[in-house]
């Protein structure tokens, strides 16, 4: 059982029977099959029962464990929907309901931790609103009972509170303990005793593995020390020396203590043997070196790197080594009997009075933080930078103060030097990525805010690189100065708003507001105040060459909850577009984008990503068709859509989970699901005598890889499709930014008979080249041009080129988007080949379509 588990029974065992009958009394309401208490360990998934229903305590100390999209659930939502039971991994007993559901409900502790679950099993994969009041009222009674008994009982976590202290008083005193169970044979040791044996940090030593460490007459007298002590008081201590493990020799002083147990008839049983062992190797090379001590002492005081003085509780120097003529000009002779007042003055940076004025103050300043930077008078008059530390002694009986000091003149111009180059950007004067770092740690570590939200930015011109190309690196350092000036004015001088200005990335800027918000909403609205105060003051034009420049900027703000401060989290969040965007076009010039990101859609980014994983094996993929029309309303082809629809999230948009896909590499596995359901269909459709083409859409990262054709052909070929029924769609994009093996890939395809559509033609930057090196067979004309069409002469004279330059190099033309009569009679008339979109058809669902298609192919044979 697990320590979370240990605690979480330690602190429900006096209500232990009230949890058996709450249970109980649910499982009968809610018409329930069964009904578990259990501790959960969101590291590895494993769960201890607990408590259970009066039908089923054999169950109690079984484990369960939850499969990884449950455990990602559990701090998310108090009460989940039912989940499938073949979803975890039950004990036998419980095999039997393995086609029921599991309905999971969070306990937490004081601290809002997840600690336990109540699993309830129910026949069906929908609760009634009854049942679903019922268990949560179950829930909750059960995490009060378990939080009442934990403020009233925290026996686990004092236990673990002792625990940890012994192992810091052991690790102070540099004393190891150990202990040997004599039935078991089983040796227990502290962190301590295995570094002093030279081991590494395991989870157990073998009593014989310590042994074999000392000589065969060692080991003898300890076993004769062991039955002498056993006659006699049952403690011994011996001193030896030996190699550890890492051939080091040691002297070390072993103390042994035994434990017995009496006997009726037997006598006495050694039961338990413990001590200590303590390393007494620095001791013994130090009584060997006693003869010459005082000359020994003097040598190594003088040759240290710091300046050493003793004092008494007056503030009188006793003694000073010779370092103090280097650093303070001072021969030792002439400090000796001189007040410490000679040498202070103030700490470093401040007002303060220096340590030696208030020695108590000093000493507890220094047993807290180590030290303390110090200006002290040199002889001359010149105050030098010293890093001063106090400690406590007594010699003789007498109370002595020890200084120690050390000048960090040089190291804090070098310290200085090194935090310009680490931390300040050298363009802008700004702070950089790292010093951003840095402060989110202090945030973090530091901040006691009563109001729970906080607020970032992130300001960056866009396209960077293709502005460097134009105009030349040193012209974009003069806008990023500029730029930064003005950020500087706006909230460091102005103070219009209190925030802090990073320079993180080569076009971005990174901006805290130093303001705290009690409600999601307030941080919306401060955030978009500053934006709108960004663009006014910030982004306005840039004199250039004797001209206005108008950069193209993005700005991203984001609201972070203050417990969750953390360096990657936002940097994440001010780094990706918003899943939901809330973009301001009223208010902001068409170059400034603006968008807000909450914190949850960052957790709806890594929940959609851990569900990709299982969204196949879990059958929450589909397909639907939408068919592409001829001029004479015929059906040519028809587009292969993938859909999903999560167990608990619902529908998701495509436009959602695919860019998510294409950044997590799930874009092949998903590409080559897709492929063979197309070709599933299409075989269908042959068997039927149906004569119709599908097209499915590749990714260029799907296309990139190398297994691409030989894995799409497999499929393709299992089916037993002709090539030619089958188009794929990459976008113009992919072709003309993409590598030449994304060419190669194309060609090849080409020659096993696939037809090759360009979807989305005109959007990107247009190379029309690749239209004659490539085999292309159709451009699809993207919907933006054909929505235009209907206000715009220039936008038909377009299509209609676009129409003509396709039959010239003899490929047809498919224009998406038709929703209007209009948009399908000028789409006719510029030469367009072929037609889709919502006025002719919508996607539809497989059978549906196959209904479509067979009544068309009924019609035709008629």
């Amino acid at each position: 059982m697990d320590l979370r588990s240990e605690r979480m029974l330690s602190t429900m065992r006096t209500t232990q029977q009230n949890i058996s009958v709450l249970l109980n009394e649910s499982r009968t309401k809610t018409e329930a099959l069964c009904i578990l208490l259990a501790s959960v360990n969101p590291s590895n998934g494993r769960a201890t029962v607990l408590s259970c229903d009066v039908n089923h305590l054999s169950l109690e100390a079984e484990s369960v464990v939850f499969p990884s999209h449950v455990l990602l659930m559990l701090p998310l939502t108090p009460l989940s929907a039912p989940i499938p039971c073949k979803d975890f991994i039950f004990p036998p007993s419980l095999e039997h309901y393995a086609d029921s559901y599991v309905v999971v409900a969070t306990v937490r502790d004081m601290q809002n931790e997840v600690m336990g679950v109540v699993l309830t099993f129910v026949r069906h994969s929908v609760l009634s609103p009854l049942q679903h009041t019922l268990i949560d009222i179950t829930r909750q009674k059960v995490e009060l009972s378990y939080q009442y008994e934990l403020a009233r009982h925290p026996y686990s976590d004092k236990l673990s509170e002792q625990l940890a202290l012994l192992e810091e008083v052991s690790s102070i005193s540099k004393v190891g303990a150990w202990e040997i169970d004599r039935f078991t044979g089983v040796l227990s040791l502290t962190e301590v005793m295995k570094a002093l044996l030279g081991l590494p940090r395991v989870k157990s030593v073998g009593i014989n593995e310590v042994l074999d460490m000392l000589t065969s007459s060692d080991r003898r007298d300890l076993k004769q020390r062991v039955f002498k002590a056993l006659k006699e008081d049952r403690e011994f201590v011996k001193h030896f020396e030996f190699h550890d493990k890492q051939g080091r020799r040691k002297s070390i002083k072993l103390t042994v203590f035994l434990q017995v147990q009496r006997g009726n008839a037997s006598g006495i049983k050694l039961t338990r043997l413990y001590g200590a062992v303590q390393d007494e190797t620095e001791i013994q090379r130090l009584s060997d070196s006693q003869h010459n001590y005082t000359d020994y002492l003097t040598s190594l005081l003088n040759n240290v790197d710091s300046v050493v003085l003793s004092i008494d509780e007056h503030g009188t120097i006793l003694t000073a080594n010779e370092r103090v003529y280097s650093v303070l000009g001072f021969e030792p002779e002439e400090l000796i009997g001189q007040d410490i007042k000679l040498i202070s003055t103030k700490v470093q940076n401040t007002d303060a009075p220096s340590c030696f004025i208030n020695i108590p103050a000093g000493l507890a300043w220094c047993s807290e933080n180590g030290s303390v930077n110090e200006c002290l008078r040199h002889k001359n008059g010149k105050r030098i930078a010293c890093e001063v530390n106090l400690s406590k002694c007594s010699v003789h009986n007498q109370q002595l103060i020890i200084a120690s000091v050390r000048d960090i003149t040089n190291q804090n111009h070098e310290i200085e030097h090194y935090k310009q180059l680490a931390l300040i950007d050298t363009v802008t004067g700004l702070p950089n990525l790292h010093q951003f770092e840095r402060y989110l740690g202090d945030k973090a570590h530091d901040d006691k805010s009563s109001k729970p939200f906080a607020t970032f930015m992130r300001v960056a011109i866009c396209n960077i690189k293709e502005y460097e190309n134009a105009f030349g690196e040193p012209t974009i350092d003069y806008i990023l100065r500029i730029l930064a000036s003005r950020f500087i004015r706006i909230f460091e001088i102005n103070k219009r708003n209190s925030a802090s200005i990073f320079k993180c990335e080569r076009g971005a800027f990174y901006i805290h507001l130093h303001q705290y918000f009690s409600e999601e909403a307030q941080s919306l609205n401060a955030a978009h105040d500053c934006a709108i105060l960004i663009h006014d003051h910030v982004l306005a034009p840039i004199t250039l060459h004797n001209s206005l420049l108008n950069i193209e900027t993005q700005t991203i703000s984001c609201t972070v909850p203050t417990k969750h401060f953390s360096f990657k989290k936002i940097k994440e969040l001010l780094s990706r577009k918003p899943l939901r965007e809330v973009k301001n076009t009223s208010t902001f010039k068409s170059e400034h984008e603006y968008f807000h990101v909450n914190a949850i859609d960052i957790e709806r980014y890594n929940y959609i990503k851990h569900s990709l994983s299982r969204a196949i094996s879990n059958n929450e993929l589909y397909i639907e068709l939408q068919p592409q029309y001829d001029a004479t309303k015929n059906v040519i082809s028809s587009e292969v859509l993938l859909r999903w629809k999560h167990p608990h999230m619902g529908t998701v948009s495509p436009s959602e989970f695919i860019p998510i896909a294409e950044e997590n590499d799930f874009i092949a596995e998903l590409g080559l699901w897709v492929c063979n359901e197309a070709c599933g269909l299409l075989s269908e459709c042959q068997s039927n005598k149906i004569n119709t083409k599908l097209s499915v859409n590749i990714s260029a990262k799907h296309l990139a890889r190398a297994d691409f054709v030989s894995k799409f052909v497999a499929i393709v070929n299992k089916w037993r499709v002709s090539h030619k029924n089958l188009t794929l769609e990459l976008t113009e994009g992919a072709l003309i930014r993409g590598v030449s093996v994304i060419q190669r890939r194309v060609r090849e395809l080409a020659e096993q008979g696939f037809s090759l559509s360009i979807d989305d033609f005109g959007l990107g930057d247009s190379n029309l080249n690749y239209l004659q090196d490539l085999p292309i067979t159709e451009l699809k004309v993207d919907r933006v041009f054909v929505e235009a069409m209907e206000g715009s002469q220039q936008k038909t004279l377009l299509v209609t080129s676009i129409c003509n330059m396709a039959k010239a190099l003899h490929i047809n033309t498919v224009a998406e988007g038709i929703e209007t009569t209009g948009q399908l009679d000028q789409a006719k008339a510029c030469g367009c080949g072929a037609f889709q979109g919502y006025y002719l058809d919508k996607p539809m669902s497989v059978g549906d379509w196959k209904s479509k298609i067979s009544e068309k192919q009924y019609k035709e044979g008629i």
